[in-house]
């Protein structure tokens, strides 16, 4: 079902949200060995959804074989739907949601969704995701008031939530690494992404970084640009900010940034970059982190954003109630999330209020 407008606006993230949904892990998903380490993952989610619950609503996302186990890690007041997945990364699985544009006074109609091409990060090897590539269908018919599903357009292109982001006012901000990549997008070239969002959305200047933080990258996984920046509001962005030369990001910063300042967004307006340092743990048994404060959410008068019990939290939660001083900060513990490969970013999809566009700082 496709809007009749031919495209839809995608809010800015800052915008007000009407809940947000998360998918709970099935067992398979978060790349643990024991039993204790599934639940140690489970816990580390449930810690996510009853912070935000707090706030507005959550909704689970719930594999059927999940169902009994639920609730011994969340709470039963909380909604879900029962749908078969095989990833418990829904930032990155699900779908865009966007509001529709009346083509003659610009009335915005009710929330809807692009539903993406997802191939399991190009298909990669012991990622399952023929489930997640379906479920968007599913949510659409589910995730609606009454009986009437949510309006769906759909893509063959091969996208990730995290590999593009929007201003809420024209302007988007890209990985080539991700939406290049000849195994997700083969024979796309830059252009032919841009044609797409165009198409598809109220995106009309698309701002291209070359890549992502390096965890991850090496497998095809990584690479999402909401790890390295984000927008404070139109023409303002924060920039993961790695300042030891030793680091492999430290050359993924400055390259951002340059890009960064040589740009223009869809009003012409010059990019502000604020810098946000990066915690200064190095590396962890696997290698060097891709422990990022650019991994918020601001949700309504909450900012939830990741704490890393390091050095460098406080002056990073300083920078951050300064430039969201309408919002409440909520630090997380988040070191779980990101040794089982994922991220605040990256386990939540927020559902915008309708008729919602942009908020400013």
């Amino acid at each position: 079902m496709s809007p009749s407008a031919g495209y839809w606006h995608v809010p800015a993230e800052t915008a007000p949200q009407e809940r947000v949904w998360i998918a709970f892990p099935p067992a398979q998903s978060v790349n643990t060995a024991t039993s204790w380490q599934l639940s140690s993952a489970r816990r580390a989610w449930a810690r996510i959804i009853h912070t935000i619950n707090d706030e507005l609503p959550v909704s689970l996302v719930v594999d059927p074989a999940d169902r009994e186990i639920l609730h011994t890690y969340v709470d039963t007041s909380i909604p879900y739907l029962t749908v078969p997945i095989n990833n418990a990364q829904l930032g990155r699985t699900g779908p865009t949601f966007g509001l529709g544009l009346a083509s003659k006074n610009g009335h915005r109609r009710p929330v809807g969704m692009i539903d993406w091409t997802f191939n399991g990060f190009g298909r990669r090897t012991g990622v399952e995701y023929k489930l997640d590539d379906v479920a968007n269908g599913t949510l659409a018919e589910l995730m609606g008031a009454g009986n009437a599903p949510l309006p769906r357009s759909m893509s063959m292109m091969v996208n990730e939530g995290g590999a593009w982001i929007s201003d809420g006012d024209g302007t988007a901000i890209a990985s080539a690494a991700i939406l290049t990549d000849p195994r997700r997008n083969p024979g796309w070239s830059a252009a032919t992404v841009e044609r797409e969002l165009k198409r598809l959305t109220d995106i009309e200047n698309i701002i291209w970084l070359p890549r992502g933080l390096t965890r991850g990258s090496a497998k095809g996984i990584g690479g999402h640009v909401d790890q390295l920046v984000t927008f404070i509001e139109p023409g303002a962005v924060l920039l993961h900010w790695q300042s030891d030369p030793s680091h492999p990001d430290h050359q993924i910063s400055v390259e951002a940034e340059r890009l960064l300042n040589q740009a223009r967004d869809a009003k012409g307006r010059r990019i502000e970059v604020v810098r946000v340092p990066a915690p200064q743990t190095h590396s962890d048994g696997i290698g060097p982190v891709a422990w990022s404060y650019v991994d918020l959410r601001p949700l309504n008068s909450m900012l939830l954003a990741p704490r890393f019990i390091d050095p460098h939290d406080d002056e990073a939660f300083e920078i951050l109630s300064a430039v969201f001083p309408d919002r409440q900060l909520n630090p997380v513990i988040s070191q779980e999330l990101y040794d089982r490969g994922a991220s605040i970013r990256a386990i939540t999809l927020p559902h915008p209020r309708a008729g919602a566009s942009r908020r400013a700082r």
